[in-house]
């Protein structure tokens, strides 16, 4: 568990309807040295208060008469500034996981969920959680309006750029690869999302066009890393409407062999959601690809619908677990046993097994514990500029 201190100048909310309660967690509160907490008695007196007061943090039992914890849970999903949460209950373990799960599809921050009688040391290690909320980026101006001509420019000109999140191998704590992401500064628009301009390419059928030039941008940054003597391997992402057009496989060995680089050097990059989109297609476009020698991973696992029947006929070399996973596994014993139950998955497979979306030391430290090869993620660094990915990568290896 991390060392780092309670936040305790934090503004405290402690719910539940029974008073020997209230006065526990109160006393453990004050002995820790938090000075700013309230009380209400049930979901409705929560709900009032955090109407009328933003809280950064509220501890909440589930099992209330009226408003129960998963109703104000509910119903705090609407308010415009959310606490993050510790769940309190007696239930069964599976009823306490699940009601976490449901929190957090509702967009809610859970530090953790304990049973009851509370402890003292498991309550200080769940607050020692918290992190305040980072700032929300500028939605972009007009996600939906950029043209066939504007993508085309922006292919040609300045618009495409790319940042990289690093890959780190967690037992010796070096930078093994990288992720490239797509960054995209429109001269009209300013920024836009990435997700919006790869559903405008799709719908232009510029996908190829954009994929392609992604991987000739990373291309000519991986010689940059060479010289500098860095080489690791850049994973990039592919649509699946790349997968569909069975001649992109050819057309990316060409633009990696142009530059005089090895295909092994490179990892495409394909989200479980989507593989069973035409499966065919994508089995006969991954396996094209491995025999050109690029690495396939399979990202997202455990978002999607994929059979593991399928997922074992997939030519691929990586299995990159899904951030829920990740964050679910510090929490309860059931989100351990899922997360573990996916690294067993990806080892037995003989797969390069990355944990991502990694963010606090304790997860970093069950993901190696658990068996992960590879963490990504902003504990080891946010997306970064080539010139600070030669660094970070150079001062680890």
């Amino acid at each position: 568990m991390s060392s780092s201190p309670c936040p305790l100048g934090l503004r405290t909310l402690v719910v539940d309807d029974d008073p020997v309660m209230l006065a526990i967690i109160s006393a453990l509160l004050e002995d820790a040295g938090f000075e700013s907490f309230e009380t209400a008695h049930d979901g409705s007196a929560a709900l009032e208060r955090l109407a009328d007061h933003p809280f950064e943090l509220m501890i909440c039992d589930l099992n209330m008469p009226g408003m129960d914890g998963i109703r104000l849970m509910s119903r705090l999903a609407s308010l415009a500034a959310l606490p993050a949460v510790v769940l309190l209950s007696g239930e069964d373990p599976r009823v306490l996981d699940v009601s976490r799960q449901f929190a957090e599809a509702k967009g809610l921050t859970i530090l953790g969920v304990l049973p009851k009688p509370v402890d003292h040391d498991a309550l200080m290690a769940v607050l020692r959680l918290y992190r305040p909320a980072a700032p929300q980026p500028a939605a972009s101006a007009s996600p939906a309006v950029l043209t066939h001509d504007a993508i085309r420019k922006g292919i040609a000109g300045t618009a495409l750029q790319l940042a990289y999140q690093p890959k780190v191998e967690l037992a010796r704590g070096a930078i093994v690869g990288a992720e490239a992401l797509l960054r995209w500064q429109d001269p009209d628009l300013g920024r836009v999302a990435a997700p919006d301009v790869i559903r405008a390419a799709e719908n232009a059928d510029l996908i190829d066009a954009l994929t392609l030039a992604v991987l000739r941008r990373a291309v000519g940054d991986r010689g940059s890393l060479l010289r500098a003597g860095v080489d690791i391997n850049l994973a990039f992402n592919v649509s699946m409407h790349n997968l569909h057009n069975l001649s992109i496989i050819d057309q990316m060995s060409a633009v990696v062999a142009g530059a005089g680089d090895r295909a092994q050097s490179y990892t495409l990059e394909v989200t479980e959601t989507h593989l069973m989109d035409k499966p065919a297609h994508v089995l006969e476009a991954l396996i094209r690809s491995r025999l050109q020698g690029f690495k396939v991973a399979i990202d997202d696992y455990g978002t999607g619908a994929a059979t593991m029947q399928f997922l074992m006929q997939l030519p691929s070399t990586e299995l990159k677990i899904d951030r829920s996973f990740v964050g679910a596994a510090p929490l309860s014993e059931h989100g351990r046993v899922l997360f573990q139950s996916a690294i067993d998955l990806g080892r037995r497979l003989d797969l390069t097994v990355t944990a991502e979306g990694v963010e606090t030391e304790t997860e970093a430290r069950l993901a190696l514990e658990l068996g992960c090869h590879l963490g990504q993620g902003y504990f080891y660094g946010r997306p970064m500029s080539l010139d600070e990915l030669i660094r970070s990568a150079s001062a680890t290896n």
